[in-house]
């Protein structure tokens, strides 16, 4: 079986219960425990930047069934930190790496969600808002939380793209994180898994204003990748089964692909696509943490 049937296999086979559940039931649980209390997020960067880098997805939201146990399991695998927020009480934690506010980790209530798994939600840098939701309308794409401006944050809003792929959008106040690079256990990309790549990386063109940019796979066939000012931002790749729902899937990059892979299960994880030769070189494994949020972890 050549090597890229074979990762669609066993995407299909292992990721379906994770994928077949959309965002809005997360968003709406989550602001419905926090619709009466004043929640001020960090800034996107703790020393302003004033730079606003289109098009990079600059913040992670994890919407969890179980906070106390994701928290547990990202600050094994990743030597992530969580910080209560004041004001919402076990429900809200700042995540942090080294001190630096990488994302937030939301309780979302498992009575109402029942068995539905836990997501994470990648917010995409862009200069305007409200422009870039227009753009979104009229290329067919949905808003599903308006666009509202945050405390110490900026404008931010939480939309779909005509396959209902969810993603948010941030104009920073104080401008987005410089590029680092690769940073041992830190966000560095988004990946967009969708039914039609084609037509999603027009609708992306359109929006943001993204170039294309392939790269040859150890395969010889290409990965698609979406690029501003020559800096790779997100890839692109086709799920050719439409039972499996269009999705963004934060990258974390790692120094030891296997070796997180290992400790992923041995702390409750499971693997969904493991380190394999075939499938990138052996570099990439999807993981879903134990309450169901799907990332995955790159080396390099």
């Amino acid at each position: 079986m050549p090597p890229s049937e074979l990762f669609t296999r066993r995407l299909i086979c292992m990721t379906r219960f994770a994928l077949l559940i959309g965002m809005a039931a997360f968003l709406t649980l989550a602001a419905v425990g926090c619709a009466r209390q004043v929640l001020r997020v960090p800034p996107l960067t703790p020393e302003p930047t004033a730079r606003h880098l289109t098009g990079k997805f600059v913040w992670f939201d994890l919407f969890t069934r179980d906070l106390s146990q994701a928290c547990r399991f990202y600050e094994d695998l990743m030597g992530w930190s969580f910080h209560e927020m004041s004001g919402v009480e076990n429900r809200v934690m700042t995540i942090e790496l080294d001190g630096v506010p990488i994302g937030n980790a939301v309780a979302v209530d498992p009575a109402r969600i029942q068995d539905k798994p836990s997501r994470w939600l990648s917010y995409m840098s862009v200069p305007d808002v409200d422009q870039t939701i227009l753009r979104i309308e009229q290329h067919e794409g949905s808003v599903f939380m308006p666009a509202r401006d945050l405390p110490d944050r900026g404008r931010v809003a939480v939309v779909r793209d005509p396959e209902g792929a969810s993603f948010a959008l941030v104009a920073s106040t104080a401008g987005d994180p410089p590029d680092h690079g690769f940073d041992r256990n830190d966000f560095f990309a988004a990946e967009l898994w969708a039914q039609d790549r084609d037509a999603a990386i027009i609708f992306y063109r359109a929006i943001v204003g993204y170039d294309l940019e392939l790269r040859e796979l150890w395969n010889g066939k290409p990965y698609h990748l979406l690029v501003v000012s020559g800096v790779p931002r997100a890839g692109v790749v086709q799920i050719p089964w439409a039972s499996i729902q269009p999705n963004w899937v934060p990258y974390i990059a790692v120094e030891d692909v296997d070796a997180v892979a290992r400790r992923a299960v041995s702390l409750g994880g499971r693997l969904l696509i493991e380190p394999d030769p075939n499938v990138r070189e052996g570099n990439v494994a999807i993981i879903a943490d134990p309450t169901g949020a799907v990332f995955a972890v790159q080396q390099r």
